[in-house]
């Protein structure tokens, strides 16, 4: 895979590369100051998407036909391309909100993160996601932590808050998947407003969209393009809701695989689940998994090792599906693909060729 510096070389050295090269090298995240007063309803983002088009190079010429598209299609196509179509709304709460308001809006709006603002410094002071609620969880779980200020919750933040701009380019974005989930967009950088949240599978539609340009790599098997992971997490699923959360910050995982006594897969515990806790049902965390979380192997999102990749995005986009778990014959896990094994594969695809 190429170095963060050389993608930022091919990007052209722009205010948005040279900007994030700069948070990825001194892991100062916090310090992005915002212009509050503006109205997000207000402003359009969509009226002029547009593709861009370069002419490749003589290295590129040599290329496959689908993995030259791919580098072509990721490298010149801006973020607005890929922005929901609806006028956007991003939620964003005070840094003085409790936890359990956040769960709330979490859960009543149907996203895992939220941008939090420190409204007396009038600045975006991070991402609050559910990874950093489980973590938080994870060391703090008593009848008083659904009053926790969220800011405090940050502090036991394990994503960075990494804005990127409307028109940065899809690989850039993908390159910072590979750490986060979920991406805030800003208008532009003169005004530092967060008009969207981008996430990983937004970026898969995308790809899906556009197969076509995979190539002969769409018609391969996940197993051959090494996309299988070898090991899973798996729990009891008798095992309290507590030793759940437990083990996804263990092992820094965002799903787990749910299964019986006779070590069959039933379910899937993930983080997102804990947005329906409130203070009202905090005591749910030390209740047995199979009474907070539906266990339906007929929900389950399986794929088999043979199963291609288009084949394998498909099941992502059909069913906004956070892993595909892959199970023997007695329906036991044995592997899963992941959003973040597609990121990284796709940034591996897209930078390999890179000189």
């Amino acid at each position: 895979m190429a170095s963060f510096g050389t993608v930022l070389k091919v990007i052209g050295g722009g205010v948005a590369g040279a900007f994030f090269y700069h948070f990825f090298t001194h892991d100062n995240n916090n310090d992005q100051q915002i212009n509050n007063g503006e109205n997000i309803s207000n402003i359009n983002l969509r009226n002029s998407r547009n593709r861009i088009t370069t002419s490749s190079s003589g290295s590129q010429s040599q290329l496959d036909y689908g993995t030259h598209n791919l580098i072509d299609l990721l490298q010149n196509t801006l973020i607005e391309y890929i922005l929901c179509d609806e006028t956007s709304h991003v939620i964003t709460i005070d840094s003085q909100a409790t936890l359990d308001y956040a769960l709330m809006r979490m859960n009543e709006s149907n996203v895992t993160s939220l941008p939090i603002v420190d409204l007396q410094h009038k600045k975006y002071i991070g991402m609050l996601s559910i990874i950093d609620i489980c973590s938080f969880l994870g060391q703090f779980t008593n009848s008083d932590s659904p009053n926790t200020p969220v800011g405090d919750v940050l502090k036991y933040n394990r994503e960075p808050f990494l804005p990127l701009y409307v028109n940065s380019p899809i690989q850039l974005l993908i390159h910072i998947m590979t750490h986060v989930p979920q991406v805030p967009i800003y208008a532009s950088s003169s005004e530092t407003i967060v008009v969207d949240i981008v996430s990983r599978l937004n970026v898969i539609k995308f790809i899906h969209e556009n197969i076509e340009d995979l190539g002969l790599k769409s018609n391969a098997s996940i197993k051959s393009l090494g996309l299988l992971s070898k090991q899973i997490c798996s729990i009891d699923s008798d095992s309290r809701v507590i030793d759940a959360i437990n083990l996804l910050n263990s092992e820094q995982v965002t799903e787990i695989a749910v299964i019986n006594k006779e070590g069959k897969l039933i379910g899937t515990f993930s983080a997102s689940d804990l947005r329906k806790l409130s203070i009202y049902t905090f005591n749910q965390c030390y209740e047995p998994i199979n009474k907070f979380v539906k266990l339906d192997q007929d929900q389950l999102i399986v794929v088999s090792p043979s199963s291609s990749l288009s084949q394998t995005i498909k099941k992502f986009v059909e069913n906004n599906a956070q892993i595909c778990w892959i199970v023997d014959n007695q329906m036991k896990p044995i592997s899963s693909i992941t959003q973040l094994s597609l990121m990284k594969y796709f940034l591996n695809l897209s930078t390999s060729f890179i000189e």
